[in-house]
Protein backbone atom coordinates (compact mmCIF):
# COMPACT_ATOMS: atom_id res chain seq x y z
CA UNK A 1 0.00 0.00 0.00
CA UNK A 2 2.25 2.47 0.55
CA UNK A 3 4.52 1.07 -2.28
CA UNK A 4 1.66 2.47 -4.35
CA UNK A 5 1.32 5.88 -2.55
CA UNK A 6 4.89 6.80 -3.10
CA UNK A 7 4.13 5.81 -6.82
CA UNK A 8 1.51 7.53 -6.99
CA UNK A 9 3.10 10.98 -5.42
CA UNK A 10 5.84 10.17 -7.70
CA UNK A 11 4.08 10.37 -11.14
CA UNK A 12 2.09 13.67 -9.54
CA UNK A 13 5.25 15.60 -9.11
CA UNK A 14 6.36 14.15 -12.87
CA UNK A 15 3.90 15.11 -14.23
CA UNK A 16 3.45 18.61 -12.89
CA UNK A 17 6.99 19.48 -13.58
CA UNK A 18 5.95 18.62 -17.27
CA UNK A 19 3.20 20.70 -17.23
CA UNK A 20 5.52 23.36 -16.33
CA UNK A 21 8.17 22.85 -18.58
CA UNK A 22 5.36 22.95 -21.05
CA UNK A 23 4.69 26.40 -19.91
CA UNK A 24 7.55 28.51 -19.99
CA UNK A 25 8.38 26.39 -23.29
CA UNK A 26 5.37 28.36 -24.57
CA UNK A 27 6.17 31.20 -22.59
CA UNK A 28 9.50 31.45 -24.11
CA UNK A 29 8.55 30.96 -27.56
CA UNK A 30 5.55 33.40 -27.55
CA UNK A 31 8.16 36.05 -25.92
CA UNK A 32 10.36 35.24 -28.75
CA UNK A 33 8.14 35.54 -31.26
CA UNK A 34 7.25 39.23 -30.11
CA UNK A 35 10.96 39.97 -29.78
CA UNK A 36 11.25 39.09 -33.58
CA UNK A 37 8.05 40.17 -34.80
CA UNK A 38 9.40 43.81 -33.17
CA UNK A 39 12.68 43.25 -34.43
CA UNK A 40 11.14 43.02 -38.35
CA UNK A 41 8.96 46.52 -37.09
CA UNK A 42 11.97 47.98 -35.88
CA UNK A 43 13.94 46.80 -39.23
CA UNK A 44 10.92 47.84 -41.53
CA UNK A 45 10.67 51.20 -39.82
CA UNK A 46 14.39 51.68 -40.45
CA UNK A 47 14.21 50.76 -44.31
CA UNK A 48 11.60 53.12 -44.67
CA UNK A 49 13.29 56.10 -42.96
CA UNK A 50 16.00 55.43 -44.79
CA UNK A 51 14.51 56.32 -48.34
CA UNK A 52 14.89 59.21 -49.33
CA UNK A 53 12.27 60.63 -51.12
CA UNK A 54 12.74 61.47 -54.82
CA UNK A 55 13.32 65.71 -55.07
CA UNK A 56 15.21 65.74 -51.61
CA UNK A 57 17.68 67.87 -51.96
CA UNK A 58 21.42 67.18 -50.72
CA UNK A 59 24.19 70.24 -50.18
CA UNK A 60 27.51 69.11 -51.23
CA UNK A 61 30.96 70.27 -51.79
CA UNK A 62 33.60 68.75 -54.03
CA UNK A 63 36.37 66.94 -52.21
CA UNK A 64 38.71 66.48 -55.56
CA UNK A 65 38.84 69.12 -58.28
CA UNK A 66 38.00 68.07 -62.09
CA UNK A 67 38.98 69.54 -64.73
CA UNK A 68 38.00 69.04 -68.42
CA UNK A 69 41.73 69.04 -69.76
CA UNK A 70 42.55 66.44 -67.12
CA UNK A 71 39.78 64.22 -65.91
CA UNK A 72 38.27 61.56 -68.49
CA UNK A 73 35.10 59.17 -68.45
CA UNK A 74 35.11 56.80 -65.81
CA UNK A 75 36.93 58.96 -63.43
CA UNK A 76 35.75 58.73 -59.83
CA UNK A 77 34.30 62.05 -58.83
CA UNK A 78 33.48 62.47 -54.45
CA UNK A 79 32.13 65.05 -52.36
CA UNK A 80 30.85 65.84 -49.09
CA UNK A 81 27.94 66.75 -47.18
CA UNK A 82 27.87 69.87 -45.91
CA UNK A 83 23.98 69.59 -43.64
CA UNK A 84 22.55 66.13 -42.23
CA UNK A 85 19.95 65.03 -44.69
CA UNK A 86 16.96 63.79 -43.02
CA UNK A 87 13.50 62.35 -43.84
CA UNK A 88 10.30 62.25 -41.22
CA UNK A 89 12.90 63.57 -38.67
CA UNK A 90 15.72 61.19 -39.16
CA UNK A 91 19.21 61.58 -40.12
CA UNK A 92 19.40 59.69 -43.22
CA UNK A 93 22.85 60.95 -44.34
CA UNK A 94 25.26 62.59 -41.65
CA UNK A 95 27.32 65.73 -42.38
CA UNK A 96 30.28 64.70 -43.19
CA UNK A 97 29.58 61.88 -45.07
CA UNK A 98 31.32 61.15 -48.74
CA UNK A 99 28.80 61.12 -52.09
CA UNK A 100 30.07 58.96 -54.77
CA UNK A 101 29.95 59.20 -58.59
CA UNK A 102 32.13 59.36 -62.12
CA UNK A 103 32.67 61.30 -64.76
CA UNK A 104 30.30 60.55 -67.72
CA UNK A 105 31.15 62.55 -70.62
CA UNK A 106 34.35 65.16 -71.20
CA UNK A 107 34.97 67.90 -74.04
CA UNK A 108 38.27 69.87 -74.05
CA UNK A 109 38.36 73.59 -74.97
CA UNK A 110 40.46 73.41 -77.96
CA UNK A 111 40.10 75.37 -81.32
CA UNK A 112 38.08 72.73 -82.95
CA UNK A 113 36.38 72.24 -79.92
CA UNK A 114 34.85 75.29 -78.65
CA UNK A 115 32.07 74.07 -76.21
CA UNK A 116 33.96 72.64 -73.28
CA UNK A 117 31.47 69.75 -71.57
CA UNK A 118 31.59 67.58 -68.52
CA UNK A 119 29.48 65.10 -67.33
CA UNK A 120 28.46 64.20 -63.64
CA UNK A 121 26.56 61.17 -62.34
CA UNK A 122 26.33 60.62 -58.21
CA UNK A 123 25.36 57.01 -57.26
CA UNK A 124 25.82 56.21 -53.93
CA UNK A 125 26.66 57.56 -50.54
CA UNK A 126 29.63 56.51 -47.97
CA UNK A 127 28.33 57.00 -44.65
CA UNK A 128 30.67 58.34 -41.70
CA UNK A 129 30.19 54.48 -39.85
CA UNK A 130 32.01 53.46 -43.10
CA UNK A 131 28.05 52.28 -44.60
CA UNK A 132 27.45 52.43 -48.52
CA UNK A 133 24.12 53.58 -49.68
CA UNK A 134 22.50 53.74 -53.22
CA UNK A 135 21.68 57.26 -53.66
CA UNK A 136 21.11 58.87 -57.41
CA UNK A 137 21.91 62.39 -57.70
CA UNK A 138 21.30 64.67 -59.87
CA UNK A 139 23.25 68.05 -59.77
CA UNK A 140 20.53 71.05 -59.22
CA UNK A 141 23.05 73.89 -58.55
CA UNK A 142 26.76 74.59 -58.73
CA UNK A 143 28.37 77.79 -56.96
CA UNK A 144 32.10 78.77 -55.99
CA UNK A 145 33.23 77.61 -52.55
CA UNK A 146 33.53 79.60 -49.53
CA UNK A 147 36.94 80.19 -49.42
CA UNK A 148 37.19 81.03 -53.16
CA UNK A 149 34.44 83.74 -52.55
CA UNK A 150 35.69 85.29 -49.25
CA UNK A 151 39.26 85.68 -51.45
CA UNK A 152 37.70 87.46 -53.86
CA UNK A 153 35.52 89.53 -51.50
CA UNK A 154 38.61 90.44 -50.34
CA UNK A 155 40.38 91.17 -53.63
CA UNK A 156 37.35 93.26 -54.35
CA UNK A 157 37.87 95.44 -51.21
CA UNK A 158 41.38 95.57 -52.33
CA UNK A 159 40.72 96.60 -55.35
CA UNK A 160 38.34 99.35 -54.95
CA UNK A 161 40.81 100.76 -52.23
CA UNK A 162 44.15 100.72 -54.23
CA UNK A 163 41.12 102.24 -57.24
CA UNK A 164 40.54 105.17 -54.86
CA UNK A 165 43.60 105.81 -53.66
CA UNK A 166 45.29 105.41 -57.44
CA UNK A 167 42.57 107.59 -59.07
CA UNK A 168 44.72 110.53 -58.74
CA UNK A 169 48.28 108.72 -60.04
CA UNK A 170 49.38 108.94 -63.79
CA UNK A 171 48.29 106.56 -65.73
CA UNK A 172 50.24 104.20 -67.92
CA UNK A 173 50.70 105.78 -71.92
CA UNK A 174 48.95 103.41 -74.39
CA UNK A 175 45.62 102.63 -71.98
CA UNK A 176 46.36 99.39 -72.36
CA UNK A 177 44.55 96.41 -70.75
CA UNK A 178 45.58 93.17 -69.86
CA UNK A 179 46.42 90.81 -72.36
CA UNK A 180 46.36 86.87 -72.62
CA UNK A 181 43.45 84.67 -71.05
CA UNK A 182 42.82 85.40 -67.60
CA UNK A 183 41.87 82.37 -65.00
CA UNK A 184 39.19 82.62 -62.78
CA UNK A 185 40.55 81.78 -59.08
CA UNK A 186 37.33 80.92 -57.83
CA UNK A 187 36.71 77.75 -60.98
CA UNK A 188 34.21 78.06 -64.15
CA UNK A 189 35.56 78.86 -67.40
CA UNK A 190 39.62 79.17 -67.60
CA UNK A 191 39.57 81.03 -71.35
CA UNK A 192 42.75 79.74 -73.16
CA UNK A 193 42.24 81.94 -76.36
CA UNK A 194 43.50 85.18 -74.91
CA UNK A 195 41.68 88.27 -75.46
CA UNK A 196 41.86 91.68 -77.01
CA UNK A 197 43.53 94.89 -75.26
CA UNK A 198 41.52 96.28 -72.71
CA UNK A 199 39.23 93.24 -72.24
CA UNK A 200 38.85 91.59 -69.01
CA UNK A 201 37.45 87.75 -69.20
CA UNK A 202 34.78 86.20 -67.00
CA UNK A 203 33.32 89.10 -65.30
CA UNK A 204 29.82 88.28 -66.09
CA UNK A 205 27.98 86.24 -63.02
CA UNK A 206 27.05 83.44 -64.52
CA UNK A 207 25.70 82.56 -68.22
CA UNK A 208 22.88 79.39 -68.36
CA UNK A 209 20.10 78.09 -65.98
CA UNK A 210 18.01 79.91 -63.23
CA UNK A 211 20.54 82.43 -60.96
CA UNK A 212 19.42 81.82 -57.60
CA UNK A 213 21.82 82.91 -53.91
CA UNK A 214 24.40 85.49 -53.74
CA UNK A 215 26.30 86.06 -56.36
CA UNK A 216 28.68 88.15 -54.26
CA UNK A 217 29.55 85.15 -52.11
CA UNK A 218 28.12 82.03 -54.21
CA UNK A 219 26.79 80.50 -51.43
CA UNK A 220 23.64 78.49 -52.42
CA UNK A 221 21.13 77.09 -50.35
CA UNK A 222 18.37 74.11 -51.04
CA UNK A 223 16.16 76.26 -53.67
CA UNK A 224 19.17 77.37 -55.72
CA UNK A 225 18.96 76.24 -59.53
CA UNK A 226 21.89 76.53 -62.15
CA UNK A 227 25.16 78.06 -61.56
CA UNK A 228 25.97 80.98 -59.13
CA UNK A 229 29.22 82.90 -59.41
CA UNK A 230 30.80 80.84 -61.71
CA UNK A 231 31.56 83.10 -64.67
CA UNK A 232 31.03 81.34 -68.69
CA UNK A 233 29.41 78.10 -67.17
CA UNK A 234 26.49 76.43 -67.54
CA UNK A 235 24.58 74.05 -66.03
CA UNK A 236 21.93 71.11 -67.77
CA UNK A 237 20.55 67.13 -67.14
CA UNK A 238 22.29 65.11 -69.53
CA UNK A 239 19.32 63.63 -72.15
CA UNK A 240 21.93 61.23 -74.34
CA UNK A 241 22.02 59.43 -71.21
CA UNK A 242 19.77 57.29 -68.77
CA UNK A 243 22.31 57.76 -65.60
CA UNK A 244 20.59 61.10 -64.64
CA UNK A 245 24.00 63.15 -65.19
CA UNK A 246 24.37 66.56 -65.38
CA UNK A 247 26.39 68.29 -67.49
CA UNK A 248 28.70 71.83 -66.72
CA UNK A 249 29.48 72.90 -69.98
CA UNK A 250 31.58 76.57 -71.54
CA UNK A 251 31.09 78.19 -74.78
CA UNK A 252 34.06 80.02 -74.08
CA UNK A 253 36.81 78.32 -71.99
CA UNK A 254 37.50 75.17 -70.23
CA UNK A 255 35.38 73.22 -67.50
CA UNK A 256 37.49 73.23 -64.15
CA UNK A 257 35.43 73.23 -60.95
CA UNK A 258 37.94 73.89 -58.13
CA UNK A 259 38.12 71.63 -54.80
CA UNK A 260 35.37 73.01 -52.64
CA UNK A 261 32.61 73.55 -55.27
CA UNK A 262 29.21 73.78 -53.45
CA UNK A 263 26.50 71.87 -54.72
CA UNK A 264 23.00 71.45 -54.78
CA UNK A 265 22.32 67.70 -55.46
CA UNK A 266 18.59 66.22 -56.20
CA UNK A 267 17.39 62.91 -55.46
CA UNK A 268 16.34 61.42 -58.67
CA UNK A 269 14.71 58.09 -57.37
Amino acid sequence: MKRILVSLIAGAVLVGTCLAQSVQSQTSGSASQQTSASADKSDAQAASAGQLQAGSTVQAELVKPLDAHKNKVGDEVVAKTTHDVKSDGHVIVPKGSKLIGHVTEVKAHSKDQPTSELGIAFDHAVLKNGTEMPLILGIQAIGRSQASAAALEDDSMTGASGGAMGSSSARPSGGGGMLGGVRSTAGGAVNTAGTTTGTPLNTAGSAGGTVSGSLSSGSLSSTSHGVVGLPGLSLSPDTSTSTHASVVSSSGGNVHLNSGTEMVLRVSQ
